[in-house]
């Protein structure tokens, strides 16, 4: 669909519709949060969240709404580079309803549709099908840029740590590291930690062994990073999984004329069943905790071992091109570096001969992969930690996913041994089998962030509440002068 250019009178009057809605909403304005000190001088931030893509920039404009106002959203890439939508969200519509909202909070004029619609006029949006991914960051940069959110760009975090471990209500050391000429250096302490760190926010996008161990770095990719499709011109490509990114990615590979895309499928057919779908309710979305432990254990596992079907346009967008080919039915079963050749074999026997690989086969669950969780990972409960299956119903990888608060806080794996763990909060797909998914997506925003935004509150509130206490039983301020009355000398 062409788009038209930006209709920038329309968008001037959005943005100031914006901040009228957001003065006509302002209430109360009185600050609440006690300022915290440092003895080194150091800076202490009330929430500190890792990552500026749609979460973190969300939950940042939540914050400040509920005057929490000393709020750092850091992140490791440029500013505009942010989450994965101009780098590896390689479909050119989201995968969500054309309706959908989340950032906006509940405020019509934050929408997508009141921005694209400013921007694009009422007919482009009508014509719409689904959100194209480039309007898509580009409306979360305007949202960034309108509301005026903090961000440290260009800035790595470092292992998280509890300045006193032994107490409960310890601030955490976050150790800064600069990535590009405006990033931060140094160290800061946080009252709270998010980490609104992506999908692969519990541990890293996974490369399985059978290729690392045959293939040289150059001659493989995970479907989630960076690849140069340019240089795969002319080139025959192996790609292994078969969720959405595999089809996006053969798709990208033959537009940038690849020679052949292959996409190998472990199951006997394609899934096409989504089992995401009905969550998209407000029951699931909301209520998900009111599910028993094994309940949620089953619905998760379910979830995972289902998978999620590429959408229709993503499917069609693949095979309606000139060499791509699919592959059902065909697990691999070895793979090999032959002269200049990769060979594939599948455990049916076929045999195959590429240029290139892309391994779409998703993420692993490992704190210990991340650098800002490497210092914590064996203090983490996960699920294997707290359930324990029927016989029958083990599922090794659910038992990787954290196991979550209420309100997205990581628990101890040992009572006592890490206290302040209440501090530091998941809000990645890492909640899907203590919460639900209500993490990472914007089509969860709407039931997530309120979550999470009410665990922090509390938690703040909670540290300084004999403040709040006398603050109420000690008020003496005037508000009512009777005649006659005698000031007090």
């Amino acid at each position: 669909m062409a788009i038209t250019p930006p209709m920038t009178a329309s968008l001037d009057s959005l943005e100031q519709q914006v901040a009228r809605d957001l003065d006509l909403l302002d209430h109360p304005k009185t600050p609440w949060v006690r300022p915290r000190q440092h003895p080194s001088g150091a800076p202490v931030v009330d929430v500190l969240i890792v990552g500026a893509g749609q979460s973190g920039l969300a939950l940042s404009f939540a914050l400040r709404r509920d005057n929490v106002t000393n709020v750092i959203a850091v992140d490791r890439k440029p500013k505009g580079a942010e989450g994965p939508w101009n780098t590896y969200a390689r479909m050119r519509q989201l995968r969500t309803a054309l309706d959908l909202t989340g950032p906006d909070l509940g405020i019509p004029s934050l929408t997508p549709r009141a921005w694209f619609t400013a921007t694009h006029g009422a007919a482009a949006w009508d014509a719409l099908e689904r959100f194209p991914t480039d309007d898509w960051h580009e409306y979360l940069s305007w949202y960034r840029r309108v509301l005026k959110i903090p961000v440290w760009n260009e800035t790595e975090i470092g292992p998280l740590e509890a300045e006193n471990p032994n107490v409960p209500d310890s601030l955490i050391r976050v150790p800064l590291t600069p990535t590009g000429a405006s990033g931060r250096d140094g160290l800061v302490y946080a009252r709270e930690v998010v980490l609104a760190n992506g999908l692969e926010g519990c541990g890293e996008w996974h490369v399985p062994e059978l290729i690392t161990d045959a293939l040289p770095p150059e001659r493989y990719a995970q479907a989630n990073g960076d690849i140069d499709f340019a240089a795969l011109q002319d080139r025959r490509v192996a790609i292994l999984g078969a969720n959405a990114g595999a089809f996006d990615n053969a798709a990208t590979a033959l537009e940038a004329g690849a020679a052949e895309a292959c996409l190998f499928v472990r199951r006997r057919e394609i899934a096409k069943v989504n089992a995401h779908k009905p969550f998209d309710t407000v029951a699931f979305l909301k209520h998900f905790t009111e599910f028993n432990e094994l309940e949620r254990w089953r619905i998760a596992c379910h979830v995972l071992r289902t998978h999620q079907p590429p959408p229709q346009e993503t499917f069609d967008r693949a095979i309606a091109l000139d060499g791509f080919h699919m592959h059902e039915d065909a697990p691999w079963k070895s793979v090999a570096l032959t002269g200049d050749e990769i060979s594939v074999e599948t455990v049916g026997g076929e045999r195959f001969t590429f240029d290139f690989v892309i391994a779409a086969t998703g993420h692993i669950n490992d704190f210990s992969l991340r650098t800002e969780t490497s210092g914590l990972a064996d203090k983490i409960a996960l699920w294997r930690d707290r359930f324990t299956p029927p016989p029958g119903e083990e599922y090794p990888p659910g038992e990787t996913y954290p196991y979550l608060g209420d309100n997205f806080e990581f628990t101890e794996k040992t009572q006592g041994e890490a206290p302040y763990l209440h501090h530091i909060h998941c809000f990645s797909l890492g909640t899907l089998f203590s919460l639900g998914m209500t993490g990472s997506s914007v089509t969860t925003m709407r039931f997530g962030i309120p979550r999470i935004l009410e665990g922090l509150t509390r938690q703040l509130f909670h540290d300084d509440i004999d403040h709040h206490y006398r603050q109420i039983m000690e008020h003496d301020e005037i508000d009512l002068v009777v005649p006659g009355d005698v000031a007090d000398p």
